[in-house]
Parts: C-alpha cells; sequence; structure tokens
C-alpha cells in the first residue's frame, strides 16, 4: 500500500490517500511517521473506500514502530466487502473480542502502519484521523 497526505486539512481532519499492494508483511501495506513532533491522541477515524480490494483482505491499522502490525486504530476490516463511497468508522469495527481502545495515542517516535491478511491490490481510499494534543497547555 503506498500511503501519501492527500491534503493538510479535508474537513477539519488529516486525510492520507491509500493504495492496496500484495504485501501480506507486518506494515508492508505502509507506515507513516508522526508528522507533529508531539504526541497526539487519535480521537476519530474514518476510512472511505474509492475501490475495493481485488483481493479477499483484511486491513489493521495501528500506532507502532516502523515494520510492526498494529490494530488500535482498525482491526481486521474485510476491504473487499466493504460499500464504496461510505465512511467506516474504524474505532467502531470492533467485533468485540479485540483490544482497539479509543483514543490511540501516536507519539512523536511511533508511526501509524497498515497491515493486510491477504492481496490488497486494487484497494484505493483515504483514512481520516482528528487528532489533539496529549496534553493541553492551560490558558
Amino acid at each position: 500500500m503506498t500511503v501519501t497526505k492527500a491534503d493538510e486539512f479535508t474537513g477539519g481532519l488529516l486525510a492520507y490517500e491509500i493504495t492496496g499492494v500484495a504485501s501480506i508483511v507486518a506494515a508492508a501495506q505502509g507506515s507513516i511517521a508522526n508528522p507533529f513532533g508531539a504526541s497526539v491522541n487519535i480521537i476519530r477515524a474514518y476510512i472511505v473506500t474509492s475501490v475495493i480490494s481485488t483481493g479477499a483482505s483484511n486491513l489493521s491499522i495501528g500506532v507502532t514502530t516502523a515494520a510492526a502490525a498494529a490494530t488500535d486504530v482498525l482491526n481486521a476490516l474485510d476491504m473487499n466487502g466493504v460499500t464504496v463511497d461510505r465512511p467506516y468508522n474504524c474505532f467502531a469495527n470492533d467485533p468485540g473480542a479485540k483490544t482497539i481502545t479509543v483514543p490511540a495515542v501516536w507519539t512523536s517516535a511511533k508511526y501509524l502502519t497498515f497491515s493486510a491478511s491477504a492481496s490488497l491490490v486494487g484497494f484505493v481510499g483515504t483514512l481520516y484521523l482528528e487528532v489533539i494534543p496529549t496534553t493541553v497547555a492551560n490558558a
């Protein structure tokens, strides 16, 4: 998967365009270094698919090291079974037995990584993130 920043803000959210690849290695679909230089809370995350994957694959997104898999933003959403142009609430895709917590903390030394269970060739979509600082200075 290639991941590129779409616009600085889209509707108040960070937007990252993503394109699937065949690799199933942890984080091989892509990873994004924290662009803020400080820790932030990811309080909302949505994924909107433009083109579904030709492969039957689940996508997981989370905060971890550059080459690892994590699921604290999105846990195993079937990218071949999603509806095109429908925003999926990433944190709501917890089938109950998994350990997604809100918010996900994106520390300055960590990456947002994208991992697939099988090929995601053909997948095109956008990940939207809303973030706030982990600490807010008193005015």
